[in-house]
Order: C-alpha cells, then sequence, then structure tokens
C-alpha cells in the first residue's frame, strides 16, 4: 500500500505540466483573445498547448517563465466559423515583456490557413520595476502593464 502511494506521487511529480512562472523572478506574458481586428484580416487565436503540454486553464493571459518556449495556437477558418485549425510557433520571451499574439488570414499559403503574428510586444511594468536588473533592454517594445 504505501508502495503504491509513493509510486503514485513520483509519477505524479514527473509527469508533464506546464512550468508556470512563480513569483521568485521575473516572468513573460503571452496574451490571446479579445485583440484581433478584422478590418487588418486578423482573427482571434486560442493556446492549445505550450511546450507540447495541454495542462493549464483556459484564460487571455498566460505567464510564463522567460525563454524559449513551443506555442500550439488554433484558429477558425476565414469565416470565422466552422473548424479550429491549428499550428504552431517558437518563441524565446524575455523577460518582463508581454506578447500579444493574433492569426494573420490575410495571405494563406498551400500548407495553412492561416499564420501566427506578433500583433506587439509591451514590457509588463510591474516586472520591470520589480526586477530591472534581469530586463534586457526591448527597444522595439510598446509599454504597457
Amino acid at each position: 500500500m504505501l508502495r503504491t502511494a509513493l509510486l503514485v506521487m513520483v509519477v505524479t511529480a514527473l509527469s508533464p505540466t506546464i512550468a508556470m512562472a512563480g513569483s521568485e523572478g521575473p516572468w513573460a506574458e503571452i496574451r490571446v483573445g479579445g485583440v484581433a481586428e478584422r478590418e487588418r484580416n486578423e482573427h482571434e487565436v486560442m493556446l492549445v498547448a505550450i511546450n507540447g503540454s495541454m495542462d493549464f486553464p483556459d484564460q487571455s493571459t498566460y505567464r510564463l517563465p522567460p525563454g524559449p518556449h513551443g506555442l500550439r495556437l488554433a484558429s477558425r477558418l476565414r469565416s470565422g466559423r466552422g473548424v479550429l485549425t491549428a499550428t504552431t510557433l517558437s518563441l524565446e520571451l524575455e523577460p518582463c515583456m508581454r506578447y500579444v499574439l493574433v492569426a494573420d488570414h490575410a495571405n494563406p499559403d498551400a500548407a495553412r490557413a492561416w499564420r501566427p503574428k506578433l500583433l506587439e510586444a509591451q514590457i509588463i511594468e510591474s516586472c520591470a520595476k520589480k526586477f530591472a536588473a534581469s530586463v534586457r533592454d526591448p527597444a522595439m517594445a510598446t509599454r504597457g502593464d
């Protein structure tokens, strides 16, 4: 019985989960949903997997540790109805930066109906103030919090 309990604890501890950023260091954010503009042929995206894991709550902003991340994004076909199609995006997340993502349906190609688009990168002011020494110079970013 004790062996079974220990085995369950070990398997649970080793199972793949998302390493969401804690409060001990700087973080980065991925924002999806509620930011697309149809006039620019942008459509909403959903984050369906982070680094291969789907074990996270559905939300519009995801707080992650800085570093490389593989994202699986989904978007509806151009009509806004019907089947969701998915694609992957690899991003190197910088400390204290928020990345706003949309789906670009303007120029589909034969391989996919849409492309992930980085709409903007913003400095997370609260993070930058708290961890000023850890933040790289994001000269191209816009400020926001």
